[in-house]
């Protein structure tokens, strides 16, 4: 395990233990979130090595890796995506000039593939080899591994995307250097990533699933965004609810509060219900997850 000395964003090496929580999908283990003192962010410490911690995603119920559609949650998370690409195809349009797309993170490649189809040039690129074929195999699309972010040219992306892919970044400054740069001046870069200071989080403490330890190294808010995005010369111009995300941690928050192997009537139920009370109670940065729209600083 690797103890983290500072903090990611303030570098400020003072910080007290927020929570413990277990990982409920792949080790059963207990991983602790500690909170900055100066700067309030919230980070898994210690973590995994950067060598071991792919083991903690080795489960077939990782539907962003597996493409798994076994279980009525998997199947409803499937249906509920063909309509949130379509409304990310818009906000991106929207928000944005030109068609050159770089997707950090593209899993399964089904938002890649989309995009191609709506005449986007696009690069994808994921850390795990076997997804990366799995990409290959269902789209025809060649995506290459994380470590090509480094070897793009400056100034090169419209538009680059990170769906729930910034809460894994094990490199983030570094990344997040580069990333920037890769950016035109005029490009846009979209985040989406789960907020703990959401009703849902506040509701299950150490259940919330979007903790998701340990391969959740940080866990964000609003203002951490904000912050962070300033450090590289970069500026959060829009903030997005991700509306659906709300039942989905909600279920799977369920379900671990409860010990189950797979989801129960109740788990069912009560998971849609925090979920809709959750969005009711959330202001525009208070939603479960949230996508941030991002511009290079003028």
């Amino acid at each position: 395990m690797n103890q983290i000395s500072t903090c990611p964003i303030c570098n400020s090496a003072n910080s007290s233990e927020f929570l413990k929580a277990k990982d409920y999908t792949v080790s059963k283990e207990i991983f602790t979130i500690v909170e900055c003192t100066d700067c309030s962010f919230r980070y898994t410490n210690p973590i995994p090595s950067e060598e071991n911690i792919g083991e903690y995603y080795k489960n077939e119920e990782y539907i962003s890796h597996s493409g798994t559609k076994k279980g009525i949650v998997p199947k409803i998370y499937h249906q509920v995506r063909k309509i949130t690409q379509k409304s990310k195809l818009k906000l991106i349009t929207k928000n944005s000039e030109g068609k050159n797309l770089l997707d950090i993170g593209c899993g399964t490649g089904d938002f890649l593939n989309f995009m191609k189809q709506n005449n986007y040039e696009t690069i994808g690129l994921e850390p795990d080899g076997e997804v990366r074929d799995l990409v290959k195999k269902n789209h025809g699309i060649d995506t290459f591994d994380i470590t090509e972010l480094h070897n793009l040219p400056d100034n090169s992306r419209d538009v680059i995307t990170m769906w729930h892919v910034l809460e894994h970044v094990y490199h983030l400054q570094r990344d997040l250097k580069k990333i920037a740069s890769v950016l035109k001046e005029n490009g846009t870069l979209f985040v989406a990533v789960p907020n703990c200071d959401s009703h849902d989080a506040k509701k299950y403490k150490e259940f919330w699933a979007a903790y998701d330890l340990p391969i959740h190294l940080y866990h964000y808010r609003a203002d951490n965004m904000r912050q962070l995005m300033e450090q590289h010369g970069l500026e959060v111009v829009k903030i997005k609810p991700m509306k659906f995300d709300s039942y989905y941690i909600s279920l799977w928050s369920e379900r671990n509060k409860d010990g189950n192997s797979s989801f129960s009537v109740k788990n069912l139920i009560k998971g849609f219900y925090n979920g809709f009370i959750s969005n009711i109670k959330a202001n525009n940065e208070g939603h479960s997850s949230s996508i941030y729209v991002i511009k290079k600083k003028k």
